[in-house]
């Protein structure tokens, strides 16, 4: 008898793939808002891009931290300032979340939600944060995260991860 499995596994292209999903569905409930949008969401569609995004996302952030568990990616604490930012709520002191913090809160929030606001509200290159909230050792904490954005710092720190095994 032989083991066919030893750890878990998540490859880049897998991520990448993720990554791919996760943006085009962010780029998606952005363009709600735009003002060009002809498009009205129902109950049905809302549940259905919920569970879109929730198990996307998830996925994403679940193949990221067993990449950083098992050491592939040795960056867990990189700071991501363009992309996600992290407060305490007692101390509303926002600063930028790392690698980790990003997936492990996303991984244990509570709730999460993207506001969509009227046509005509923002600007068309505004771009719309997803915000995650949950409690952690009694002290309640906000992420807020530009999805877009996120998945292309992963996307960029994976190609640079490669070019270093490469070079």
């Amino acid at each position: 008898m032989r083991d066919i499995f030893g750890y878990h596994k998540q490859s880049f292209n897998e991520i990448r793939r993720l990554c791919l999903v996760c943006h085009g569905l962010d780029l998606t409930t952005s363009s709600i808002s735009s003002p060009g949008s002809r498009l009205v969401i129902s109950k049905d569609l809302e549940d259905i891009l919920h569970n879109l995004v929730s198990s996307n996302l998830l996925s994403l952030v679940i193949a990221i931290r067993v990449n950083l568990y098992q050491n592939v990616i040795c960056q867990p604490d990189l700071e991501l300032p363009e992309s996600s930012w992290l407060y305490y709520d007692e101390q509303l002191v926002e600063r930028p979340a790392t690698l980790k913090q990003v997936c492990d809160k996303i991984i244990h929030a509570d709730s999460f939600l993207k506001t969509v606001p009227p046509n005509g509200l923002i600007e068309p290159d505004c771009k719309i944060a997803v915000q995650f909230k949950g409690v952690e050792f009694k002290k309640a904490w906000t992420l807020n995260v530009i999805l877009e954005r996120f998945v292309e710092d992963i996307l960029s720190l994976l190609d640079s991860l490669e070019q270093g095994v490469h070079n």
